[in-house]
């Protein structure tokens, strides 16, 4: 199967503005701020919309059941959620922690993605197993 132009460069433009967001926190903190909610609703829509794509193309080629397909977007659309929520719960502790104890806001910021990657990294490892 081939990927759409979409799905083969879609981690690349999501790091793409993903740093473009933290170039603008670094030059234009209230501009990159009111960008910052759509960036992750769009992020997070084209995450679960390609996830689903993949596994019906699986589906389609008769590589999954019904219900496989079912479970697999359910799961992964549940860990992708988590991920997020996860990351920015604990992103915020520990930004919060790091801001009070060294007041430097861009350390307090690099520490929460840190974090955050690390908690994304967690969930793939531990959900990604249950998914074909």
């Amino acid at each position: 199967m081939n990927p759409t132009l979409l799905e083969r460069h879609w981690p690349k433009l999501a790091l793409l503005l993903t740093l473009a967001l933290f170039a603008g926190l670094l030059f234009a903190p209230a501009l990159a701020q009111g960008f910052a909610t759509p960036f992750i609703v769009l992020t997070l829509s084209m995450g679960v919309l390609l996830l689903a794509l993949r596994h019906w193309r699986a589906y389609r080629a008769g590589k999954l059941s019904r219900l496989e397909l079912v479970r697999n977007i359910f799961v992964e659309t549940a860990a992708l959620i988590l991920t997020f929520i996860l990351a920015r719960l604990v992103g915020e502790r520990v930004a919060a922690f790091v801001q009070v104890e060294s007041g430097w806001w861009l350390l307090a910021l690099l520490s929460a993605l840190v974090v955050g990657a690390g908690a994304g990294l967690a969930v793939q490892k531990t959900w990604g197993k249950l998914v074909k």
